[in-house]
């Protein structure tokens, strides 16, 4: 039996009876695809993120009233490409590169403590 129902479907086709529940799935989604795309760690990131959510959303509400805004200024242009900057070979794990793995090198930066703009 059909019924008449009101709502809104994200783009994969999943139900939300809210609009903001909706929005937020979608972001999530993005989100979740960066995270993948750049190899982080969805969950990590949403964690860091939830974190540090006030002095964000202060940032940012903060340069709304500016007469220069910085946010949104500056893109950064990640390259996301398995090639060597020199040739066309693709660049292939050793052994000490382990994608993902729990346990990663002291002396080795974490994607919070490396610089992703190019000079």
């Amino acid at each position: 039996m059909s019924k008449q129902v009101n709502g809104y479907l994200a783009s994969d086709g999943t139900f939300f009876e809210d609009e903001p529940e909706c929005q937020r799935y979608e972001y999530q989604k993005e989100l979740s695809e960066l995270c993948d795309t750049h190899s982080i760690n969805f969950e990590n990131f949403l964690a860091i993120l939830n974190s540090w959510h006030r002095p964000i959303e202060g940032y940012y509400n903060a340069d709304d009233n500016c007469k220069a805004h910085q946010v949104g200024k500056q893109t950064l242009d990640l390259d996301t490409s398995d090639r060597d900057t020199e040739g066309d070979e693709p660049l292939l794990p050793t052994e000490e590169h382990i994608p993902n793995s729990p346990i990663r090198d002291r002396d080795t930066p974490g994607f919070l403590e490396q610089s992703l703009r190019k000079y």
